[in-house]
């Protein structure tokens, strides 16, 4: 955790993904500009009021613009932008609800068993509520725990067999047909944050549009 609240994570994402991102910079400082025109509006303009009140009028803003952020209807910067695209991920898949707590071993170090990162070459890190990383993890883990056991069963039965091998014996078919298919239903928190990723991207149009009608009111 890096400042109260937030968690940092690290998206593996697809070539080209960090320059769609970059393109995306005068976006987000035009939301930027949007929510300070906004804050001059009723109810939220401080200017000329006495220090307490400005102090709670700023305090309102704070609050009204981490709902906007929060309801998708604000993109102000890249993390705000993921962290939408994540809770538009849970709810797609049924997710956003309340998990059970995320017992120890999912916190062990290293990845879980089925985990899946290669062939995505580059990284986005980016800055996420902690609330909304935990619910992730939660939900990756609780839907994937049946599979995650028996992967582990299946290590244990083959402990010499490696998934990824070039070369393998006919015999290895069925074992690795089976591990392949137990895999497949390990969903990782990595997939998440991939799939946040690219639902912010998706949502560019919107968002300028969103923009352009502020500049016609």
């Amino acid at each position: 955790m890096t400042e109260a609240g937030t968690t940092t994570v690290t998206a593996r994402v697809a070539y080209g993904t960090k320059q769609l991102l970059a393109d995306m910079r005068p976006l987000f400082k035009a939301e930027r500009q949007r929510a300070r025109a906004l804050s001059t509006t009723s109810p939220w303009d401080w200017d000329g009021l006495p220090g307490r009140e400005a102090a709670t009028k700023r305090a309102q803003w704070a609050m009204y613009r981490a709902h906007l952020r929060e309801a998708g209807e604000l993109a102000d910067t890249l993390d705000v932008l993921v962290a939408f695209g994540a809770r538009a991920e849970l709810a797609a898949r049924g997710w956003d609800q309340d998990w059970p707590v995320l017992p120890a071993q999912a916190k062990n170090p290293g990845r879980w068993p089925g985990t899946r990162d290669g062939g995505w070459p580059e990284r986005v890190t980016v800055r996420l509520p902690a609330p909304l990383v935990n619910q992730v993890l939660a939900a990756c883990w609780h839907t994937s725990e049946d599979a995650i056991g028996k992967l582990r069963d299946w290590r244990d039965k083959h402990p010499d067999m490696l998934p990824t091998k070039a070369f393998r014996y006919a015999a290895e078919d069925a074992a690795l047909a089976e591990y392949e298919e137990l895999a497949a239903q390990v969903t990782t928190a990595g997939e998440i944050w991939r799939a946040a990723v690219q639902r912010g991207i998706a949502a560019a149009p919107v968002i300028r549009e969103r923009q352009a009608v502020a500049v016609d009111a």
